[in-house]
């Protein structure tokens, strides 16, 4: 009778764990799937990049001659487009690239040069206003750039597989994560390949082909968690990429939460498409996976309100807005 009862304990356990939602090892104690709603947008463009500023959600768009364009937040309301292709001084001349900041005051875009970085003011009616720029003293891949306090700048670089920090005002490179490339492999296939994102203390560091996220401390660069599944995975075969598992493709770090976009599958899978959004606090907690009926491809979060704010290749003609 007692070996029943502890037979009994333990399937009633082992339910109650099935239970909660499990992604390779990490438990989220809450699950909710979102159903995007599709806002047509009228402005042709094929969008490339995103990030919120204020009270907008603004969408580059390298193949317009018009690259940025402007919605108001939370209603996706079409507000402005600017960013005109030229070689003039305010006119884009290159791909323009966002740098990522929760001092929702500024927006720092990429672009107007190769080498410096726009300080922006939006206006109330969604216009720019240039206020500041930042001169860059060398090239270098500039890939997921965040900017904290107005002053540090922290990028990645996919082909050396570094995260730098830098002072845009006294241009110094102030510190430097050099992570472990592959011998005899092309950089896109690197084992350690991954891609960033910070708050105004964290640099967040998911990783391409394992299931593994790293945060640093923006103090001194040093790890400070890493949430993993404990599994042994094996480096990527060049010429062999159809055995490969995807695991983190996106990530956005908001004030409260950091959000990574995962998939698990293979590119052969038929699920490859389907996707999860994990989010962490910043002490590397679980908190709630979601899924979609559209998955996100770029996106920001608005904690403020509540929302995703995203865009989908496949729905070039519409935004997507989630209610979390």
């Amino acid at each position: 009778m007692k070996y029943n009862l502890i037979y009994i304990l333990l399937i009633v356990w082992l339910l109650n764990a099935c239970s909660q939602c499990c992604v390779d090892g990490t438990v989220f104690q809450e699950s909710k799937k979102l159903f995007a709603e599709k806002i047509l947008v009228n402005e042709v463009f094929s969008p490339d990049f995103v990030t919120k500023s204020g009270d907008y959600f603004i969408v580059s768009s390298s193949q317009s001659d018009t690259t940025l364009f402007l919605y108001k937040t939370p209603s996706l309301a079409f507000a402005n487009a600017t960013g005109i292709k030229g070689n003039g001084p305010d006119e884009i001349q290159t791909f323009p690239m966002f740098g990522h900041t929760l001092k929702n005051d500024y927006l720092y875009i990429r672009g107007y040069s190769p080498m410096s970085i726009r300080k922006i003011v939006l206006e109330p009616d969604g216009n720019f206003l240039f206020v500041d720029e930042y001169n860059l003293d060398k090239y270098d891949e500039y890939n997921f750039m965040n900017i904290i306090n107005d002053s540090l700048f922290i990028y990645y670089s996919s082909n050396q597989l570094s995260i730098t920090k830098y002072d845009l005002k006294n241009k110094t490179e102030l510190d430097k994560i050099e992570l472990k490339k592959d011998d005899n492999s092309e950089p896109y296939f690197y084992f350690n390949r991954g891609f960033i994102a910070t708050n105004d203390s964290f640099v967040i560091h998911p990783y391409i082909y394992k299931k593994q996220i790293d945060i640093y401390a923006v103090s001194d660069f040093k790890l400070v968690k890493r949430i993993d599944d404990g599994k042994q995975y094996s480096k990527v075969v060049t010429n062999d990429t159809e055995d490969v598992t995807y695991h983190y493709f996106n990530i956005y770090a908001g004030k409260r939460y950091f959000y990574a976009l995962y998939v698990g599958h293979k590119e052969s899978d038929d699920n490859f498409f389907e996707r999860t959004l994990e989010v962490y606090d910043y002490g590397g907690n679980p908190i709630i996976k979601y899924t979609f009926d559209i998955i996100p491809f770029y996106f920001v979060v608005d904690e403020e309100n509540g929302y995703i704010y995203a865009t989908n290749a496949k729905y070039e003609d519409y935004l997507l807005r989630y209610k979390l």
